[in-house]
């Protein structure tokens, strides 16, 4: 008799499952069918008659923005080369003598010379300062170090230490490329004729 019931309850039970998985999908399908017709009631279909409506009607266009100011200039400053640490810059580009003035074998004036030297050694002389600068600065950063006991500052101290070191060797680096960079000029000046006088430094 038991057995019996718990046939008929098992039964019952699939019985339900298989009705609600029937009537949920009924669901789904009747939903899908309305969605699918609002679609049709939605879309339009262009004919002749609107192709022939609209022929000659105004044609929207836009133009793109302009570039802002100064994007051509960087972007040929961009795309041109850098020249090398070690290269002297192209001499008498753009150099025009007065019709007086004594020029070199290749048409660059006096002044051209000795503009271009005053430049080059202006450099030279900057950096040297600067070297000196950071020299100074290590030695006291160093005597400031040894003169505390404290774990804190001396931490900071040799961060910053640390920082002018790497400051004060790139500085003699470009310092040691400049005085090449002198050095190859007054060879430049001599091979193209310049005179002694050209390319001594003022007193």
């Amino acid at each position: 008799m038991r057995l019996r019931i718990a046939t008929q309850l098992a039964l019952w039970i699939v019985a339900m499952a298989v009705l609600g998985y029937g009537q949920s999908l009924g669901d789904v399908a009747k939903k899908e069918k309305e969605r699918r017709e609002k679609m049709k009631a939605g879309s339009r279909v262009i004919t002749n008659d609107d192709t022939v409506k609209y022929a000659n009607g105004p044609v929207t266009t836009t133009t793109p923005p302009a570039p802002p100011a100064g994007a051509p200039a960087a972007a040929k400053e961009k795309a041109e080369p850098a020249k090398p640490a070690g290269e002297t810059p192209n001499a008498g580009a753009g150099a025009k003598p007065k019709p007086d003035e004594a020029t070199d074998f290749q048409g660059r004036p006096e002044s051209f010379w000795r503009q271009t030297f005053a430049d080059a050694r202006q450099k030279v002389k900057e950096l040297e300062n600067k070297e000196n600068v950071l020299v100074l600065k290590v030695n006291d950063l160093q005597n400031r170090f040894f003169r505390t006991d404290d774990g804190f500052q001396r931490q900071a101290i040799q961060a910053e230490l640390q920082k002018t070191f790497t400051e004060r060797d790139q500085t003699s680096a470009d310092l040691a490329k400049a005085k090449a960079q002198l050095d190859d000029l007054e060879k430049e000046a001599r091979k193209s004729g310049a005179l002694p006088g050209w390319i001594a430094a003022k007193p």
